[in-house]
């Protein structure tokens, strides 16, 4: 799933990647997702984390242009959990880290 662009995700998937490039920093909360694809009913909680005094703006490309590696990871990775519920952790527009609740016994 390498060199994705954006235009050939599907919706829900467009939605995240503009959801974390807006976000810059932050933490997309209780993102739930079903079939492998995120969900937005309901919606996630969204923690953006803003560094005061910092005068950084971060530039995107555009909706044609091919998306950061990074995505393509976080929707392979997503793929894999089927159902469930993650927190992503954003870091400079990009998807950083996944962070996913397991019980013990799957271990």
């Amino acid at each position: 799933m390498l060199g994705v662009r954006k235009q050939c995700l599907g919706q829900s998937q467009q939605r995240t990647v503009e959801i974390i490039e807006a976000l810059g920093f932050g933490l997309i909360e209780n993102l739930l997702i079903r079939g492998g694809q995120p969900t937005y009913d309901p919606a996630p909680r969204v923690m953006q984390s803003i560094k005061l005094g910092s005068q950084e703006r971060l530039t995107h490309a555009g909706s044609n242009d091919t998306l950061h590696k990074t995505f393509a990871h976080l929707f392979e990775y997503l793929s894999t959990v089927g159902h469930g519920a993650v927190d992503i952790e954003v870091q400079h527009g990009l998807p950083f880290r996944v962070i996913l609740e397991r019980s013990c016994e799957e271990f």
